[in-house]
């Protein structure tokens, strides 16, 4: 069974110099119906990731996109969102 997404992601960007020292790696922007921008931070840890930033529904609508720039990194994105 496939999770309903609540969100849709709009960027995937590099992170800025403060999410930076947060331990951000990649930062994930996605928009939930309402209109709400909701941020992630993502880093690499061992072979897998975390995320943190936004409540947990969020960051279940997030899974995928960070399990794919986990293997790929921004350039999985290319041809869709990037900022």
């Amino acid at each position: 069974m496939r999770h309903a997404k609540h969100t849709e992601l709009q960027a995937v960007r590099t992170p800025t110099s403060a999410e930076s020292k947060r331990g951000a790696d990649v930062v994930f922007e996605r928009t939930d119906v309402d209109g709400r921008a909701h941020v992630i931070l993502a880093c690499r840890c061992h072979e897998s990731w975390e995320q943190w930033g936004a409540i947990h529904d969020v960051l279940c609508d997030n899974v995928d996109a960070v399990e794919r720039w986990r293997k790929h990194g921004l350039s999985a994105f290319d041809d869709e969102v990037q900022s």
